[in-house]
């Protein structure tokens, strides 16, 4: 192999290896220095429209069995209406999570935070009380779904249950859960909301 041929190999060689190199800004390399791409700045979300968001639950409610919708494990899940939307708690009910497949979604994309390497925007959490770190309300980054809501029965528009300390209605395609605090979220295919 001619010399230039086996130069041009090594200097390409030590030019990849020495990308990899941790720099002193680097530190220890257990974390990155932060850049504008993994600032901790709070970023603008998308707006719903108001009138998809609802914002009482109607007197003319139906209070509905939450045994209806136990999944067999001691938790409850239950599908929201004729939409594409489920929710579900576990036994303990700590929490309640709403959510729905990426591509039944019709609101504005919700950004990813850097933090996240998974999906976002599809799925959000209301706790029961105080989480040790993270809001009463959000959004959570997942990696599949948190339940399985193939056999789950529907809790109809005009509809609620109330499980553990959290209490859910439907209003046409869209879920309402709000704890005893009064905090809340939203979710369906054409919106959602956070309640902190």
């Amino acid at each position: 192999m001619p010399r230039w041929i086996l130069g041009f190999l090594s200097l390409g060689a030590v030019l990849s290896l020495s990308a990899c190199a941790i720099s002193p800004a680097d530190g220890d390399g257990s974390s990155p220095t932060p850049t504008a791409s993994t600032s901790s700045k709070p970023v603008a979300l998308p707006t719903v429209d108001p009138t998809l968001i609802p914002t009482e639950a109607p007197a003319t409610l139906v209070d509905v069995d939450p045994a209806k919708f136990a999944d067999g494990f001691g938790g409850f899940v239950f599908r929201i209406g004729e939409g594409p939307t489920w929710c579900s708690a576990g036994a303990d009910a700590l929490y309640v999570i709403c959510e729905q497949s990426e591509v039944a979604t019709q609101y504005k994309s919700i950004p990813v935070p850097a933090s996240c390497e998974y999906s976002y925007g599809y799925q959000v959490r209301l706790w029961a009380a105080a989480p040790a770190t993270g809001q009463m309300a959000e959004f959570v980054c997942a990696g599949g779904y948190y339940a399985d809501a193939t056999d789950a029965l529907i809790l109809q528009s005009g509809e609620r249950t109330t499980v553990g300390s959290f209490s859910c209605y439907v209003e046409k395609v869209t879920a309402r859960c709000e704890n005893t605090a009064a905090n809340y979220i939203v979710l369906g295919p054409k919106a959602w909301a956070l309640g902190l």
